[in-house]
């Protein structure tokens, strides 16, 4: 293998043991070099040292030393791409034999290798005392910037309590009783972050295009809903349009139809890269599909996955992903003032551990409500009512004295924000 003479080689030069401490080298990755990789590791176990370059001749003369030049990033890319190849060498023909008896246990022992074809790596983590000033200047930059270094929910008291959406490692559950209203918050949300000339993307697993793109009107332009769907007449309707086509930044909206069926977490991700998406709706978690598990799975591991896997994509693209999900049984029962909780999010074990926020939605005689139920960079059990003008897609909020939260707790924010001049705590529901 050509990169493990490389590495061999580089070794002897530089003296420099950390490549195979960083990397979790073993022998196997040395095919042919297993001794001379031995010889090595060996030494500097006993010595603390790399050999020098005229005991390492002895022991192997036939081994022709050069100069290596490439970095460790290269060598170690290089490494493990062999190692693969060799892997996946051996393998082909074991799993030809086996399909040509039985292709279910052609795909076992294929399912059993593939841990086996992934090269092993070392996680070496970040010390947060040594990164301080990576965070210091991100702490300098918020203060300066403000909410502007997240994306504004629309909602100023709810901004008040999140601070927006994080613009990385942000997976937003929204759940809620069927009828509830959580389809039009997600694209309230989702037009509001538009507003602030972010590239929206949304995939749909229920409503097509035209009907999400009369709830965008609704929700950006104050334009009848009803007259929308029922083709009454909008006299500014033509007029609204011509001026939204002259914006630049795009709202894309994708459904099953587009994806082929329920999409995976891969061709979620392939829809965010190839269209530069800033942040991503899903409606909902439970139409997508799980790529990890077999069919007859149980749904509570499939949803976990699906979880996890988003806000793995959230954290890889610098992306806040807003999801919803439906209640279980018991929280669809719940009648009155009682909201969803985070036990109540159907085959919410795992799906809830992996949002970094919860919202639950639901409609009262009094208005629409909107509890955090989880927050993980805040405070929980706040309660917003809204009155809500679903025609023409207005909040009017409503300061409400149960809202969940401390009057002592609201006390000390909201002097501590006069302390630092930030105007953030207005009449919010702390």
């Amino acid at each position: 293998m050509l990169a493990a003479n490389l590495i061999i080689n580089k070794l002897l030069q530089t003296k420099d043991f950390s490549i195979i401490k960083k990397n979790g080298l073993e022998s196997y990755y040395f095919d042919g070099y297993e001794d001379e990789f031995n010889f090595i590791t060996d030494h500097y176990k006993k010595y603390g040292n790399v050999p020098d370059e005229m005991p390492f001749a002895e022991k192997f003369p036939d081994f022709e030393p050069f100069v290596v030049n490439e970095t460790d990033d290269y060598l170690i890319d290089k490494l493990q791409e062999e190692y693969g190849y060799k892997k996946f060498t051996q393998m082909l023909p074991v799993l030809n034999e086996k399909l040509k008896d039985d292709s279910r246990v052609a795909y076992e022992y294929l399912r059993q290798e593939m841990a086996n074809l992934k090269p092993r790596t070392v996680c070496n983590g970040i010390d947060i005392i040594e990164n301080f000033n990576e965070r210091f200047d991100e702490y300098l930059n918020k203060r300066q910037s403000g909410i502007a270094t997240c994306i504004s929910t629309g909602f100023t008291e709810l901004d008040d309590i999140l601070n927006g959406w994080e613009c990385g490692d942000e997976l937003v559950t929204i759940t809620g009783r069927t009828g509830a209203g959580k389809s039009w918050i997600l694209m309230k949300f989702l037009s509001e972050a538009w507003k602030q000339g972010k590239r929206v993307g949304l995939y749909s697993g229920e409503m097509n295009h035209i009907k999400l793109g009369y709830r965008f009107d609704t929700l950006y332009g104050n334009q009848s809903n009803l007259c929308l769907t029922r083709g009454a007449q909008l006299d500014d309707y033509e007029k609204y349009g011509e001026n939204l086509k002259q914006l630049k930044n795009k709202f894309i909206i994708a459904t099953q139809k587009d994806f082929g069926g329920r999409p995976t977490v891969s061709q979620i991700r392939n829809f965010v890269e190839e269209n530069e998406i800033e942040i991503l709706g899903i409606d909902q978690l439970s139409l997508m599909e799980d790529e990890r598990t077999e069919k007859y799975q149980l749904l509570r591991i499939k949803m976990g996955h699906i979880a996890e896997d988003l806000f793995a994509l959230s954290s890889e693209y610098r992306v806040p992903i807003l999801a919803l999900a439906q209640t279980n049984r018991e929280g669809a029962k719940k009648e009155g003032n009682d909201a969803p909780t985070l036990e109540n999010i159907k085959e919410s074990d795992d799906i809830a551990h992996n949002s970094s926020k919860c919202l639950s939605i639901r409609q009262s005689n009094l208005g629409l409500i909107i509890d955090v139920i989880k927050n993980r960079e805040g405070i929980t059990g706040a309660k917003l009512l809204y009155n809500w003008d679903i025609d023409i897609g207005q909040f009017e909020y409503i300061p409400s004295d149960q809202d969940g939260v401390a009057d002592d707790i609201k006390e000390k924010i909201n002097k501590r924000c006069q302390e630092q001049k930030i105007e953030m705590i207005k009449e919010t529901p702390f």
